[in-house]
């Protein structure tokens, strides 16, 4: 995406979040927050004309910038709400691509109104280098990976000079999950994982599943069941003895 790609192939010290939110209903919104600090901006002050936030825009993204942000360095934020988790998974595509740091992302939804399951899968990492952040077009524009050379000129491992993490936020109580559980309260229906995005080349599988169910809702499902069983019980008891007795009376009657 160009937000990915402006910023993590010219910065310095970037912080790249990506927080994933998810309603009961399935729709929900993902938030893209870049980050260079001012000594980035100092050291590579091409980053603030670099920056090309315009095709995620006409794709429906709203993108706020701030520049200077207040720490002196330049943020950027992406967001997009989406309908359904189909439409999550399209966007975090859209995105992402196919070489980003975050790949074949999947969210799910399966379940009813009172007990719903839902599952975020996503592959992660850098295996082909910040390369994964350039798409054919950017690298055209760019003609050469200044973060490369900037790496070169200061010693920084890319692991020091970037921070990638996801936050996946879903209904219900964790069944299963490879991130750091975030804590919640007693009260709170919804699970928080996060993950840190390897940058050393390797790769990390991401996934967490969360089932959310209405206790009382399923409760009350269950016992309105059972007071239908009982009434159509019942009501099949009255026919029945209303039937007996019409028998019995009209055996009882004499004949004229």
């Amino acid at each position: 995406s160009a937000i990915v790609v402006a910023i993590c192939l010219t910065g310095c010290q970037v912080v790249l979040t990506t927080t994933i939110n998810v309603s009961d209903n399935g729709s929900g919104s993902i938030t893209v927050a870049a980050v260079a600090d001012a000594e980035t901006v100092r050291i590579a002050p091409e980053l603030v004309d670099a920056i090309n936030v315009d095709d995620l825009r006409a794709a429906g993204w709203v993108v706020d910038i701030q520049n200077p942000s207040a720490d002196g360095g330049i943020s950027v934020v992406a967001k997009r709400d989406f309908a359904n988790t189909d439409e999550a998974t399209f966007f975090l595509t859209q995105l992402s691509g196919k070489s980003g740091p975050i790949r074949d992302t999947q969210l799910s939804r399966t379940g009813g109104t009172n007990d719903a399951t839902y599952a975020f899968t996503a592959n992660s990492g850098l295996p082909n280098g910040l390369s994964g952040f350039a798409d054919e077009e950017a690298l055209a524009v760019l003609g050469s990976i200044p973060f490369d050379a900037y790496l070169a000129r200061s010693g920084k491992a890319l692991s020091d000079a970037l921070k990638v993490s996801v936050q996946v936020t879903t209904p219900g109580r964790i069944m299963e999950t490879n991130g750091e559980v975030i804590p919640q309260s007693n009260d709170d229906r919804i699970s928080t994982s996060t993950w840190s995005v390897p940058v050393d080349g390797s790769e990390l599988l991401l996934t967490t599943t969360t089932r959310d169910r209405d206790m009382s809702a399923v409760i009350a499902t269950i016992a309105s069941r059972i007071l239908l069983v009982v009434i159509i019980v019942f009501a099949a008891a009255a026919v029945l003895y209303l039937a007996t007795v019409i028998q019995r009376r009209s055996h009882s009657t004499p004949a004229p």
